[in-house]
Formats: C-alpha cells, structure tokens, sequence
C-alpha cells in the first residue's frame, strides 16, 4: 500500500507539476521528470526543467529545490528571464527564490529597455534587481558569439570594466574602463555611468565635443536636474580655450495642463579682451518665454530676450556694415481674450538697440490696448467690424506720446449668379498727443479718414479623368480671380513718427489663382497631392505716380509633379524698369538615397539698386547603407563671399555610430573702438554614438 502511495505521487509530479508556497508567491516546478525528497525538502528535476512565479522564470537542463530554504541549484543551459523581457544565461546558478541572492556562472545580462547585454565568468545577485559583475564586458551590439560565451568572438566594441553594479530600472555604474574596439583597446575612462531608468532623473549628460580657429577646443557638460514631472533644470557648462568659459541654465516647466515655458540664460566670462576693450567683461544674456491659457478667460504669453552688453549679439555682414542681422532684442508680453464676436488684447514691446551707441532713442510700446468686434451680423448680411486702439509709445530722446485709433467697417456680402460680392464702407479716426523730448514742446493732432472698398470673386472648376483604376486617375482644375478696389482720400495726417497713417489710396487689385490637384489610388486607398499652384496678383494705385500703365507684379508657384522633385518661385516685377524687385526660387529633388537642393535669392531697394543676391545649396547622399554624407553653402554673389560652408558624415551602425561636420563661416563684426574686422572661423563637431551607452552629439 505504501510502495502505491509513492509511485502515485511520483506520477502526478511528472506528469503536471508541483507547488511550493514561499512567502507571498507560489513557486512552480515543471520537468520531463521531477522527484521530491521528503526527508530533504528537495525537489529534483532533470529535462527541461522549469520553475517559476509571478516575477521570474528559471530554465535549465538540472534543478534542484529546497523547500525549506528556497534555493534552486540549476545545472545546464541556465535562463533566467522576469516579466520585462530581461535575461541572464549561463552554465551553472545557485539562486536563493526568496530573497533573490545568488549567482550565475559563465553568464551573459541582457538589459531589455536599453538594449544592452553583459558577459563576465559570474553574476552576482544581490535582490531581485541588483546585480554585481566582476571584469565584465558591456556592448550593445548583436553578436552571437558574444553572446553564447564563445571564446574569442569579439563585438564590434566593448566596455570592459574591473567592476561594474547595475540597479534595473535605475543605472548602470562601471569603473574603471577600458572602450575595446573588436577587441583592441583604443579609449580609457575612469567610469561610466548609464541611467537604465525611462524616467528622467538627475545627473550628467552626455558632453558636446567640438574645435574652432576663433573659440578653440571647444566642450560642453551638460547636467540635468530633475526637480517634478513637470519642472527641470539643465546646466551647461562649457569652455572655449581660445575666448573663455561660462555656463547657460535652461528651467523648462510645465506648471498645468496649460501653462508651459522656458527660461535660459547664460553667463560668458572672456578669457581675453573684446577687440579693441582693454578689460574682459562677463556677458550675460536672457530668454524666457511662457504661454498660459485660461480657457474661456482668455491666455496669456511673455518672451523676454535681453542682454548685457549689445555686442553679445550683434554679428554683421561682412560688406554692409552699416547694418546689422540683429538690430534689436524684442521683448513682448500679452493677454488676448474673446467671446463670440467680440475680443481685448492687450501687449507690450521693449526693444533693446544693439546698433546704437544707447538705447535713448529707441521706441518702446508700453503697452498696447485693442479692443472690438470681428464679423458682427446686424440685419440678415449686414456686418460690422470694428477696432479700438490706444498706444502708449515711450523714448527718452525723441517724439513720444500717445494715440488712438478708431476703426468701423460696414460690410453687405451678396452673392449675384456664380459671383461672391463685398461692399465695404469704414472710416479711420485718429487722435494723438506727444511731445518732443527733451525739449517738451507739446502738440495734438485729429483726423478723420474714410475708407472704402468693393470685391468680386468666383471660382471655376475642372474635373479630368484617366481611364486606369489605379495610379494616377485624374486631375482637377480650380481658377479662383478675385478682382478689389480701395479708396481713401487725402486727408491732412501731420502725426508724430510712431503713429501708423492711412495714406491716399486710389488703388485696384487683381488676384488670379490657379490650381492642379492630381488623385492617385494604390491599393484601394485614394490620395491627393497639389501638383501645381500659381498665384499672380497686380495693383496699381492712382494715388501712385508710376509713369507707366504697367503696375507691378507679384507671383508665386510651386510645381510638384512628383513625391522627389518640388519647386517653388516668388518674385515682384516691375514693368517700369522692366526688372525684379525681388525674387526667390527654390529646387528640390531628393528620394531616400540622395538629394539635391539650390535657391536662389535678390532684391533690390526702392532705388532699385541691387541690395542682395545670393546663392545656396545642399546635397547628401546614401553612398552605401550605413553611410549619410552631405555639403551646403551658401554664397553672396552680391559681394563676392561665402558666409556659410558645411559638410560632413555620419557613419550608424546596429550598435554605433561616428560623425564629423565641419564648417566655414565669414562675418564681420564693429570693434569697441568702432572699427570693422573680419575674420574667418574654421571648425568641426563630433558625434560619437555607442547605441544604448552614451552619445557625444553635435551642438546643433
């Protein structure tokens, strides 16, 4: 009866498995065979051994069980997986199931969410996430040799650490280290550390790394610090060997759902004098922007961008040096609220002068209230709009004061047959008072203006068909011409420099729009693309003493016939002259393996003397499939340089990738003692990527 009694149990056993009860969690233990050794509190299982729970799954060709104490002794083809796709491999562990302590022999980590794998002779575990690897090698690449522990087999790089600790979920933290490329040892570092965590979380980011014939070596250490979900700080401190050292802080947040923002700014120590300055001077500049919205209460934003010292900003071009690309700093702040038809803004702007010796005579609006209603239905088509605006306009030195204006259109929009039909009829007041600072003579000014304004416009469609079911199966043909007429009359404005006029105007508008739509089907599905658009609008205003009865031109065009070739043209011409004003026209044609681009800009002043005209262009190819290469520059025909020159490459494989980018760039800036120099500034970015390790990127 007893012999009955075993081989009944030992039956069940094989056959289906056998549960233990460890703390809070039922461990399971399935195998071709499983025996259990009362006296012992031991499981024995061989072939195809299993044993698991809620958190981890232990496979292996030999296991042993101990009731009792918990600890497995696994033999064989050991595989430890958890529940987030995680693993270790080896030939031999001990492992403790109730406090996860233990170790694995000959063992390979694979850390899922990073993507990186581990080998050393043993892991050790110290938790159900703490591990500690003695001499390990760390990579990222797939390497099955690596990876099934073959002697010799060699990732195309490696970390290989003295010791290395690793928190799942958290960090990675080995030292020292020595960076083996196909197992030849090329860098050396005294540590890496790699968060594991998804989660943001304080501590250093990766460096930028560059070279300059102006600034010298360049390098940026970036530090991140997490303060909430929704708040953090990001400090970069950097060293320019050649001009000197500084820090740029950036706070982003994300106070509510909807308000969010960003401030930076930077401090810049000279290591050297400022051109002709005989003192070095700490540059500071700031940008702060924010967006709130309050709902039906309206929303509200601020971008405040200062400095210091106006040379921090101010780079001029190399020929006109009389101007400048940055010729202010704006600051603004305002707060927009509507209802239905009626709305309230109210802004701000502070301009910082970086041209002029000081900042006295420039125009600050401090502030701007508008107010009024947009499309407001009176009786069936009758319609009203309507602004009020009063300005505060500030300077020290100049005319400065306040003004308002008052603007009222009616309008009666009909339709007569396939035409749309506006009439319009408003009138202007305008009202201000300033003075003349510093010399405070006072004045006042009002006006009247009237002004008036009629359209006609329509729209004719065409609709052609291609006989195929798929592909290209049709085009369609949209002309919109839409004809306007304004009229103001010649009202006496004599207002201060600040207060925007309504001149004579005595002006007729032709607007002709042309549209090609193409409908392709491929597999059922239909798609849409414009393959042609044309704008052309012409104006001549009476009030205008043009000479000629060809009023001037304005076009616009964009042509693309496929998905790789696109290109686009604007341009006003002048028939008087028999010239363009301006003109810009860009090519691009490109798939995934290459690419090329070319624009083309000019424009003249209302001397009609040539201003401007310059060249640029890009290409960048695939030469193999790892390979992206790529050169731009830009060129003022104009005067004969080359601000801007750019190539560079970058190399991505599975588990790494290098790149440089150099550059060439030529501009002029005035000394302190109001002299021009220009000066030519050479150098290159590095970017070097271990996949799932770290990445030394390009400051782009």
């Amino acid at each position: 009866m007893k012999k009955f009694k075993f081989i009944l149990f030992v039956v069940v056993a094989i056959s289906i498995s056998v549960s233990s009860f460890a703390k809070d969690n039922s461990i399971h233990i399935q195998a071709d065979h499983v025996s259990y050794n009362k006296k012992l509190s031991t499981y024995y299982a061989y072939g195809h051994c299993k044993i698991y729970d809620l958190n981890y799954v232990l496979k292996a060709d030999k296991v042993s069980f101990n009731d009792n104490s918990s600890i497995v002794e696994a033999k064989g083809h050991v595989y430890i997986r958890d529940s987030f796709g995680n693993w270790i491999k080896g030939s031999y562990a001990i492992l403790n199931y109730s406090t996860y302590r233990g170790y694995i022999k000959r063992a390979v980590m694979f850390v899922n969410g990073n993507h990186i794998y581990v080998r050393a002779k043993r892991i050790i575990f110290y938790g159900k996430n703490r591990y500690f690897i003695k001499d390990g090698a760390i990579t990222s690449c797939n390497c099955p040799g690596f990876v099934n522990y073959k002697e010799g087999a060699h990732p195309k790089w490696t970390i290989n650490a003295k010791n290395t600790y690793i928190v799942r979920n958290d960090y990675l933290f080995a030292y020292p280290v020595l960076l083996k490329a196909r197992g030849v040892p090329v860098f050396f570092l005294p540590f890496v550390r790699k968060s594991l965590n998804r989660k943001r979380r304080t501590g250093f980011l990766f460096p930028y790394v560059g070279m300059s014939s102006t600034d010298g070596f360049k390098y940026i250490q970036p530090f991140f610090i997490n303060i909430s979900p929704s708040q953090d700080i990001t400090l970069y401190p950097f060293t320019y060997s050649k001009k000197g050292n500084g820090i740029r802080g950036q706070y982003r947040f994300y106070w509510t759902k909807y308000s969010k923002g960003k401030w930076d700014i930077t401090v810049f120590k000279e290591k050297v004098p400022y051109a002709g300055s005989t003192h070095k001077k700490t540059r500071i500049s700031l940008r702060a922007s924010q967006y709130a919205d309050f709902g039906e209460y309206g929303h509200f934003s601020y971008d405040v961008n200062i400095v210091n010292n106006r040379n921090n900003l101010r780079v001029l071009d190399m020929s006109k040096l009389e101007t400048s690309s940055d010729r202010y700093t704006t600051s603004t702040a305002s707060y927009y609220l509507n209802y239905k038809n009626y709305f309230l803004s109210i802004y701000s702007q502070f301009y910082q002068d970086l041209i002029a010796e000081n900042n006295k005579a420039t125009l600050q609006k401090m502030p701007v209230l508008k107010f009024g209603v947009i499309n407001k239905k009176l009786y069936k088509n009758l319609t009203l709009d309507f602004l009020q605006t009063v300005s505060n306009d500030f300077r020290i030195e100049g005319e400065r004061g306040i003004y308002t204006d008052s603007t009222g259109f009616l309008s009666y929009p009909f339709k007569l047959y396939h035409f749309s039909i506006t009439p319009k009829i408003g009138v202007h007041e305008l009202y201000s008072k300033w003075e003349n600072a510093p010399n405070n003579r006072k004045f006042s000014r009002r006006a009247f203006v009237p002004d008036y304004n009629l359209s006609l416009s329509t729209a004719l469609y065409g609709v052609f068909l291609n006989r195929g079911a798929s592909g290209f199966v049709g085009v369609k043909h949209t002309i919109r011409p839409t004809i306007s007429y304004e009229y103001i009359p010649e009202r006496s404005q004599r207002f201060a420099d600040f207060v925007p006029t309504y001149p004579k105007t005595n002006k007729i508008t032709f607007n002709l729009e042309n549209i090609l739509t193409a409908k392709f089907i491929d597999n059922g599905k239909s798609s849409y693309r414009q393959v042609f658009y044309n704008r052309i609008t012409v104006y001549y205003d009476f009030a205008k003493a043009y000479h000629t009865p060809y009023p001037p031109i304005y076009e616009e065009t964009i042509i693309q016939p496929f998905d790789f070739l696109k290109l686009t043209s604007q341009a006003h011409y002048f028939f008087k002259k028999h010239m363009f004003l301006d003109s810009s026209e860009n090519l691009d044609i490109g798939n995934k393996k290459v690419g090329f681009s070319i624009g083309y800009t000019m424009s003249r002043d209302y001397n009609y003397n040539l201003t401007d005209e310059s060249v640029s262009s890009k290409v960048y190819a695939y030469p193999v499939k790892k390979l992206y290469v790529y050169a731009s520059f830009e060129k003022s025909i104009h005067y004969s340089y080359y601000p801007l020159r750019k190539f560079g490459f970058m190399y991505q494989e599975d588990c790494w990738g290098i790149g440089l980018d150099f550059y060439y760039t030529k501009s002029s800036e005035e000394q302190e003692n109001g002299e021009y120099k220009t000066h030519l500034d050479k150098g290159f970015w590095i970017t070097f990527d271990l996949t799932g390790l770290f990445s030394i990127k390009r400051q782009y």
